[in-house]
């Protein structure tokens, strides 16, 4: 009697292992599949953004930005460097510091602090007509008329191009670095010291 009940708790025993072991077994390949399937898919956020500023809607993705993004904000940004005179200058350098990357930002304060002194001794005011932006990786290029002037009298205009590196970390687009390039055959190539603000 008591053999026939050892039997069946033993048999019941071994019932319940197989079912928790078929259980586990599931778990284990589903979770294997899950694991497998993350490392295909690419789970970064992809956000539009809209502001009202801009007239085309850009994205970021990840680390990437779209080309219309560096377009947009490059013209900004060139537009606050370029495009000043004595009473708005050191105002437009503020909001362009604002953006400067961390790591660049001592370089780029010390010459455009530089820059602000010179415009208000020599009443100098300036505008930038860009004519095409183009874009690689997070550097843009911009190109376009560049003119001077001394109080109401220009004294100079010119063709110029300006390159803009931007960082982007921590989903802020920073400015790593500004400078105006040399043209030659419409390529630019080689730099120089930013000639702007």
């Amino acid at each position: 009697m008591r053999l026939g009940r050892y039997r069946s708790a033993l048999g019941e025993a071994i019932r319940r292992r197989n079912a928790w072991m078929a259980i586990a077994l599931v778990l284990a390949v589903t979770d294997a599949a899950l694991v497998a399937w993350l490392h295909r898919v690419d789970l970064r956020e992809k956000t539009i953004l809209v502001p009202p500023v801009l007239e085309r809607a850009v994205w970021v993705h990840g680390d990437t930005l779209s080309p219309e993004y560096l377009e947009q904000m490059a013209l900004y940004f060139a537009g606050l460097a370029l495009t000043y005179h004595p009473d708005n200058v050191a105002h437009q350098v503020r909001l362009f510091l604002r953006h400067a990357d961390p790591r660049a930002h001592g370089a780029l304060s010390a010459r455009l602090e530089a820059d602000v002194a010179r415009v208000r001794e020599s009443h100098l005011a300036s505008v930038f007509y860009p004519q095409s932006v183009r874009t690689r990786g997070h550097d843009a290029v911009l190109t376009g008329e560049l003119r001077l002037l001394v109080g109401q009298q220009s004294v100079e205009s010119r063709r110029a191009s300006f390159r803009l590196g931007f960082a982007y970390r921590d989903g802020r687009l920073h400015i790593a670095h500004f400078e105006e390039i040399e043209n030659h055959a419409g390529t630019p190539d080689r730099a120089r010291a930013a000639g702007g603000t």
